[in-house]
């Protein structure tokens, strides 16, 4: 019924399209050359077609002969802009185009742009965040305030973008992120992609892309939407490079050390990056629980140390004006470790007297790698076509340990009255392969794109349970298994996209997948669910359309479906220990989550944008705590009925003077979460909103100041546990010395110290917890960037993958 539903949807569209395409093209087309001073064709420079009022009508980049072609064109008057990196911006005199008119203009010839203006040097700075049609830019190197994080914590100061403390990430109060990295999905979710992220140094990133709504392009996953990390890839002439060194100090220190080596001719482009992090991360939390008829009194320190080990390496070669292919591949590798120390009272509920005390620790040790390689090849056929290849091989790897000694005393914390000591060892490991075709061709004012994509994933968890009653470990053969897991998924996409005049722009389009799946479990327990095969098709719908007044209006809509899939922790169906009170247990049949997005977003200005979005969750992922004995309790992975967010998002970036750049965003959603989980109802509903407010100060002397405040109002954590409100502000100041060979930055995070401490509530199956979770969140840091080699930029056009946008859309 959805197949001839969604296919419907489709034909009405095509056929609309059609029409248009009949009736339309009578369209006018303005067509010319670029050269620079010596009369060679300035290659890829940005060509922009501006109406009489000076608004952006639309772009293209010169060709490699210099030659450019702006089509579908209605009659009017209109100006031409070339800008060119290079040299000074051009604007024509205003040109008169009729009905189906080819307008040629006179060759443009380029001047030399002046940059040494006796002791005032210009320089092209980019904006903190940039407004784009269908996504928001965080450029990280125009940031003060980011040096010296890692990928996590930078994704947090992103706007939108929330972490919470299992570290999970949303966006616009939407779970469910899927995470690119240059374009290509990372495939890793939950704590192994939390672990990728913490790897990654903020000074090797250069801009991050919040896309809310992405096409049919794009894989399904992700129901919140796609973060795409863009790695810096420096594009200056010859040999250059870079080395970064920084260091930030809390309760304890983190420190990272990087270089990055480049060379750049018109065909070849090489860049290698090398770093080294080592970091302390504070977790710890005080918590009363309350179960059955005993009160549970928890004050919990935890120290956890990441080392770091990056590599990074990426060639880009021209072949010709219709060939080119790259090859890029990662490296990361992370040794991480961890003390964790407990102390719990056991308290009698009725007397509140206790009954006893417990001491508990937990010795980790968990190193990863995390390898990827991914190959793309791109052929031109014609000038209104594309094809373009990418093959993408991943292999992720945690071989960890766990020690968790328990020692009991008496109700007067003196006198030992048991002791019960484990240890498990948990290898993981997760092996990855997709490749893709996309192919784009041109129609007048209608572009067809379409596609294909399979992806295979394996994953192999083993865990090793040991008794220690002696000292001497003894294997316990009844809490061991080995779970694996199999995925395979084929896609193919189809997308329209028309622009049939100046003031209208529409795209739908579908994506196909088929997902199949089997989860294994070995174990000497037998079980009913320890084989789950699985194997459905899903259709995913998306359609839009813009309005542009070509004054200074954007109205758009757009609808949207999409899936996320279980992580592969999630599924395996056998009880963890993470401490001698709780367990883990993981949930074989647990449902992937399907959203339906409905946005609404009205744009002034290509600045200010006001959106309004309406989503439904289905099997929306609730980790739920229920009790298990007397006082220990088992988190579990289920899935809840729906979810249902009702969000309103306003963004502004605005110039306010020319020493002072302004960044507003402000977000509000009202959610309900609706479900019932063993007999328990759950009925919340939730009123969150937040607010960050960036500004940018240009001082004296080249100064560069950054104040960021954010705020955060209560919200639900995990699907049933609701966390007070919180605040932070952020403090950076930057300065360039040696004509620009040195930046100097200094940051301040969470300079009050109030967003450290998360205080907690719940009330769930007869568990009560009320408790407070504190991080390292107040730090001073400071960061060298020493550049070296050719720092001259040259116009080169930006190496793509498969997946990436066919251009980056031109903003102000």
């Amino acid at each position: 019924m959805n197949i001839l539903k969604y296919t419907t949807i489709l034909l009405i569209i095509s056929m609309f399209f059609s029409s248009m395409l009949i009736a339309q093209q009578n369209q006018a087309q303005i067509s010319g050359y670029v050269f620079n001073p010596d009369r060679e064709p300035a290659l890829y420079s940005t060509v922009m077609l501006l109406n009489k009022d000076s608004v952006l009508i639309k772009g293209t980049l010169s060709e490699e002969d210099g030659q450019f072609v702006l089509e579908n064109i209605s009659p009017g008057e209109y100006f031409i802009q070339v800008r060119n990196l290079e040299f000074k911006t051009y604007i024509t005199d205003l040109i008169t185009v009729k009905q189906n008119e080819k307008y040629m203009i006179d060759w443009i010839i380029l001047s030399p742009a002046s940059y040494d203006l006796g002791e005032v040097v210009i320089t092209a700075e980019k904006s903190l965040i940039e407004i784009h049609p269908d996504k928001m830019v965080y450029n990280v190197s125009a940031s003060a305030n980011s040096s010296g994080s890692n990928g996590l914590e930078l994704l947090a100061k992103a706007p939108g973008v929330t972490i919470d403390m299992d570290n999970n990430i949303s966006v616009q109060g939407k779970s469910g992120v899927l995470i690119f990295i240059n374009g290509r999905p990372t495939r890793l979710s939950g704590t192994d992609l939390a672990n990728m992220l913490e790897g990654m140094r903020s000074d090797n990133i250069e801009s991050i892309e919040i896309i809310t709504n992405p096409s049919s392009r794009y894989d399904a996953e992700g129901t919140a939407g796609i973060i795409n990390i863009i790695m810096k890839k420096n594009m200056n002439t010859g040999f250059n490079g870079n080395l970064v060194s920084s260091y930030s100090l809390g309760n304890h220190g983190r420190g990272s050390l990087g270089t990055t080596f480049n060379y750049n001719t018109d065909k070849l482009t090489f860049n290698t990056s090398i770093a080294i992090t080592d970091a302390d991360y504070q977790d710890d939390f005080v918590e009363l629980s309350e179960q059955n008829t005993y009160m549970l009194d928890m004050a919990n320190d935890a120290l956890y140390s990441r080392r770091g080990y990056n590599f990074s390496s990426g060639i880009d070669y021209t072949i010709n004006e219709k060939n080119s292919v790259s090859v890029d591949g990662r490296v990361f590798y992370t040794d991480r470790s961890g003390l964790s120390v407990n102390n719990t009272g056991i308290i009698d509920a009725a007397s509140a007297l206790p009954i006893e005390y417990l001491f508990a620790e937990s010795i980790e040790k968990d190193p990863s790698e995390n390898y990827m390689l991914n190959v793309n090849y791109r052929h031109v056929p014609g000038s209104n076509s594309t094809l373009s290849t990418d093959i993408s091989f991943g292999k992720y790897a945690v071989n960890g340990g766990t020690e968790q000694p328990n020692t009991y005393f008496d109700e007067n914390n003196n006198g030992i009255t048991r002791t019960v000591n484990s240890r498990f060892d948990t290898q993981t490991y997760i092996d990855i392969i997709s490749a893709m075709i996309d192919y784009e061709q041109k129609f007048g004012f209608l572009t067809f794109s379409t596609g294909a994509k399979y992806s295979f994933i394996s994953t192999d968890n083993n865990l090793e349970f040991f008794n220690i009653p002696d000292g001497t470990p003894v294997l316990d053969v009844n809490r061991s298994n080995d779970f694996t897991y199999e995925e395979n998924v084929a896609a193919f996409y189809f997308m329209m996209n028309a622009t049939p005049n100046q003031y209208l722009s529409l795209n739908a389009g579908i994506r196909m997948e088929n997902t199949t799946s089997l989860g294994v479990l070995d174990s000497e327990i037998p079980t009913n669910d320890d084989r789950v095969p699985r194997n459905y098709n899903d259709f995913f719908p998306n359609i839009g359309i813009s309005y542009n007044n070509q004054k200074k209006s954007v109205i758009s809509a757009s609808i949207g479906r999409r899936i996320t899939r279980p992580n592969y922790q999630y599924l395996n169906p056998f009880e963890s220990k993470m401490s001698e009170l709780q367990s883990w247990k993981g949930n074989p049949f647990l449902q992937p989550n399907y959203i339906t997005n409905y946005q609404l977003s009205y744009s002034w200005n290509r600045r200010l944008v006001i959106s309004n979005t309406y989503s439904i969750t289905r099997d929306f992922f609730a980790n739920i705590f229920y009790i298990a004995g007397d006082l220990g309790s088992i988190m579990t992975p289920r899935n809840m009925d729906k979810v249902i967010n009702n969000g309103l998002s306003v963004t502004y970036p605005v110039q306010a003077f020319p020493w002072w750049q302004f960044n507003a965003f402000f977000n509000y959603n009202y959610s309900t979460y609706n479900g019932e989980m063993d007999g328990t109802v759950i009925d919340l509903k939730a009123n969150t909103y937040n607010a960050r407010m960036q500004n940018m100060f240009k001082l004296p002397g080249g100064v560069g100041l950054e104040l960021t405040y954010s705020y955060n109002s209560p919200l639900i954590w995990r699907g049933s546990i609701k966390v007070e409100s919180f605040q932070r502000l952020n403090v950076g100041l930057r300065k360039d010395f040696m004509n620009r060979q040195l930046l100097v930055q200094i940051t301040g995070n969470d300079v009050f110290r109030t967003n450290s401490d998360y205080f907690y509530s719940s009330n769930y199956g007869g568990l009560v917890t009320d408790g407070v979770r504190t991080f390292d969140s107040q730090r001073i840091g400071f960061s060298l960037t020493w550049n070296f080699g050719n720092q001259q930029a040259k116009a080169r056009q930006r190496s793509r993958s498969a997946i990436d946008e066919e251009m980056q859309r031109i903003s102000e």
